[in-house]
Parts: C-alpha cells; sequence; structure tokens
C-alpha cells in the first residue's frame, strides 16, 4: 500500500525577506503518518510538506519539502506520474492567493493620471479589471535587490488565485481513496458539516475531515469525518482523528 500525505502550510513571498504563511504545523498530518506507517501492508508514505512542518520518522517515510504552491503542484504531480497511490490525505493548509505585483497607493494613483486622455470621451466604467490593469501597468515598489524598502506609505499587494490542487488528485489517481479537509472559524455545525460535505462531491472524495478553528487549543482538537452518505462520527484530539483517518481510509481501499 503506497500512501501520500500532505502537511504543513504553504508560503507565498512578497519579497525577498517577506511572505504570507499558512499558520499549520503539519501536527495532524504527522500523527497519520506515522499511524500509516505502523501498519504491516504500508510499503512508503511519500509526506509532501512545508519545511517548517513537523515530520514523522519512519523507514517508510520520504519525506518531500515543498514552500510554496506551485512546488507543492509539481511535487504531486511527479508523485502521482511515478507511483500508483492507494491512499491521499490531503490536510496540508494551502494558500489560496499568492502576490502578482506589488505596488502603493501613489503609484497607482501615477498610473491612472497617465491613462486618463485615454479614458476621455469614453464611456470607460471602474471595473474590477480596469483596476488590475492599472495596478499591474503602476511601478513597482520592490528594488534590484527583491526588497521591499520600508519606508514605502501604504503598500499595495495584488493577489491571484492559486491553483486548487485538490482537483489534481482525482484526475491523476482516480482510483485512489481521498481524504480532504476543511478548516473553518468560528461557525454553526450545520454550517461546517455542510459545507465538508460540498467539498466531497465537488472533488469526488472519499472522506473530509471537517473542524472548526475554535475548536482546536491545547491537547484538544474537535473534528468531524464526514463520509459520502453525509454521515459522520465526532472526534476530540488530533491522535483520535489521526486514527479514524487511517481506519476509514484503509477499510475503504479493500472494498
Amino acid at each position: 500500500m503506497k500512501i501520500l500525505i500532505t502537511a504543513g502550510g504553504t508560503t507565498e513571498q512578497i519579497d525577498k525577506v517577506r511572505s504570507i504563511t499558512n499558520t499549520s504545523t503539519g501536527m495532524l498530518g504527522s500523527l497519520t503518518a506515522k499511524t500509516f506507517a505502523k501498519l504491516s501492508d504500508t510499503e512508503k508514505i511519500y509526506y509532501i510538506c512545508a519545511k517548517t512542518a513537523i515530520l514523522p520518522q519512519s523507514e517508510k517515510i520520504q519525506i518531500i519539502p515543498v514552500d510554496n504552491v506551485a512546488s507543492l503542484e509539481t511535487a504531486v504531480r511527479k508523485v502521482l506520474s511515478e507511483q500508483d497511490i492507494d491512499i491521499i490525505v490531503h490536510s496540508m493548509a494551502v494558500s489560496d492567493y499568492r502576490v502578482k505585483s506589488v505596488s502603493s497607493a501613489s503609484m497607482l494613483a501615477d498610473s491612472i493620471a497617465a491613462n486618463l486622455d485615454s479614458f476621455q470621451g469614453t464611456d470607460v466604467k471602474i471595473t474590477d479589471t480596469l483596476v488590475t490593469e492599472l495596478l499591474q501597468n503602476a511601478d513597482t515598489v520592490m528594488n534590484d535587490n527583491g526588497k521591499i524598502s520600508s519606508g514605502i506609505e501604504n503598500m499595495i499587494l495584488l493577489m491571484e488565485r492559486t491553483p486548487k490542487i485538490i482537483s489534481l488528485f482525482q484526475t491523476l489517481a482516480p482510483k485512489a481513496v481521498l481524504v480532504a479537509f476543511k478548516l473553518l472559524n468560528n461557525v454553526g455545525h450545520e454550517t461546517l458539516i455542510d459545507t465538508a460535505f460540498h467539498i466531497l462531491k465537488d472533488n469526488r472524495c472519499s472522506f473530509v475531515l471537517a473542524n472548526d478553528l475554535r475548536d482546536i487549543f491545547g491537547e484538544q482538537h474537535i473534528g468531524y469525518l464526514v463520509d459520502k452518505e453525509k454521515n459522520y462520527k465526532r472526534y476530540i484530539t488530533k491522535a483520535e482523528i489521526a486514527d479514524a483517518i487511517v481506519t476509514a481510509a484503509t477499510e475503504k481501499r479493500r472494498k
């Protein structure tokens, strides 16, 4: 049995010394990997993780460090193209956005002023597309060394959406059992389960682990493992969740 696990959080650079980071430690992914490693029929675990993530220790586990979403996508594609993966546990906190350009309010104003003549006498509407184009055409606050000066006032980051990594799994490994994760913050129980179930259906997952940030502190980590019938069970620690994921995924694989 070959298993792919993603864990930790991705980091998207703003400049050479600044970044936007998802703060996941990878603890749950690490526990899940160690639990899988204890099974006699586990041949290999490919553990794709953030460079700062907690690492599981086992001879069966191959650590594959990544940083941003682009490197995560490359690593996932490589493993799934070279290996027949039986189970995928996608627990990584993946950045939804990455930096496209860095400017400032004054530079945006200059970009608008430079284009005023082309706007006059026309029915040009201020749309998000137009603002995006103006931001992209504005001067950058990045210096030649790839660093932003600390003296910049009213800095503007233009962000673009990153590829949805979860959509790769059923395309590249359609026979694999897929366990996804969904973390929300301070929502109602019904909303949490409904959201997890929608992710399950949209991405053809076997299970989704639904959890709320307010329920994660200290030794407590409340999570609900939702299946294709929208049935779910409640767990209260990371160790319980890891055991549940391993049990559910291996049983599903044997069917």
